[in-house]
């Protein structure tokens, strides 16, 4: 083997782990997840936010691609029917990889949580229908489901504590 043989083969082995290693952080860093409330415990206790008694989620993400959001969305038992949460922005601290979020949960026993990761296509849509809510044009009725783009996301269920408890 030549000399540029073996060179142009280390360059072609180094692109190739090149690929793999982008590849691997562009898939598994783009992981959302919630860490509290964990499945089928108790949401954490509420607080008022923006004048809407709301429970904190918490969670973690690596990497949120550029002109991405994360949005809080609850669905009922069912899992058919979904609210975008907008009344306060999620808190994402990407040095820490960490982000902190509110969901409202109009006095159900148990709700579940998902948290997306959103590309703009799905923000457009999310920002629209909280528009037609706030305008008094529609009464929040649900979305249908949760949009085919939002690829990454992570659902959890949870039980909403009872007031006082």
């Amino acid at each position: 083997m030549s000399l540029i043989e073996g060179i142009v083969g280390s360059v072609i082995a180094a692109g190739i782990v090149a690929l793999i290693v982008a590849g691997y952080r562009r898939w598994f860093g783009q992981q959302i997840r919630i860490v509290e409330p964990r499945e089928h415990d108790l949401l954490p206790p509420a607080e008022t936010r923006n004048n809407v008694v709301c429970h904190p989620v918490r969670g973690t993400l690596k990497h949120l691609p550029k002109d991405h959001e994360i949005w809080l969305l609850v669905m009922d038992a069912s899992k058919t029917k979904a609210w975008p949460q907008d009344f306060s922005p999620i808190e994402y601290n990407a040095e820490k990889g960490t982000w902190k979020g509110y969901v409202h949960v109009w006095g159900w026993n148990q709700v579940t949580v998902v948290a997306v990761i959103a590309p703009p296509t799905s923000q457009d849509f999310f920002n629209y229908y909280q528009k037609l809510g706030r305008d008094g044009k529609t009464n929040y009725e649900p979305i249908a489901r949760i949009p085919p783009e939002c690829k990454k996301y992570d659902i959890v269920q949870t039980r909403v504590p009872r007031p006082g408890a």
